[in-house]
């Protein structure tokens, strides 16, 4: 499988959008009836400030994608890069796909100027946090919650 790397197309991001509800829940493990128009909604945020799909994809097909975007450090106030979402077909998952997105875009965050990109993973999500952790990533801080 030849796959190419590239910003998404106007074709390729109506079906971004069309997955976003799919994608929501298995990131955060929140099913609500909403997911798709809450990710919808924090695409277009983040589309309008400059941010933009980087996808991989063969012949015919969209196979996944990560949201190429930016952020601040809370304590630095540093611009940082911030990789938003990331997202690879069911069908074309344990091929190296979201390995090989992720280091495309950190070539293009280099690109642009960032010396420092984060994310944010939900604790569940193990093979995300080890696929992450292979390519160089570390706990920068740790995010906790209790219900009351």
């Amino acid at each position: 499988m030849e796959v190419e790397y590239g910003k998404a197309t106007e074709h390729e991001l109506a079906e971004i959008f069309s997955l976003a509800g799919i994608n929501r829940a298995e990131a955060t493990g929140i099913n609500d009836d909403n997911n798709k128009e809450n990710m919808i909604a924090s695409y277009k945020d983040s589309l309008d400030h400059g941010a933009y799909f980087l996808v991989a994809r063969t012949n015919d097909s969209l196979i996944g994608w990560v949201l190429v975007d930016r952020s601040v450090d809370w304590f630095t106030h540093k611009e940082i890069g911030w990789i938003s979402d990331v997202y690879v077909k069911q069908e074309f998952r344990k091929n190296g796909v979201a390995k090989a997105l992720l280091e495309q875009s950190l070539v293009e965050f280099k690109h642009i100027g960032y010396d420092d990109v984060r994310l944010n993973v939900f604790s569940f999500n193990e093979k995300a946090m080890r696929l992450y952790e292979k390519l160089g990533f570390k706990d920068v801080s740790k995010f906790m919650r209790i219900e009351i």
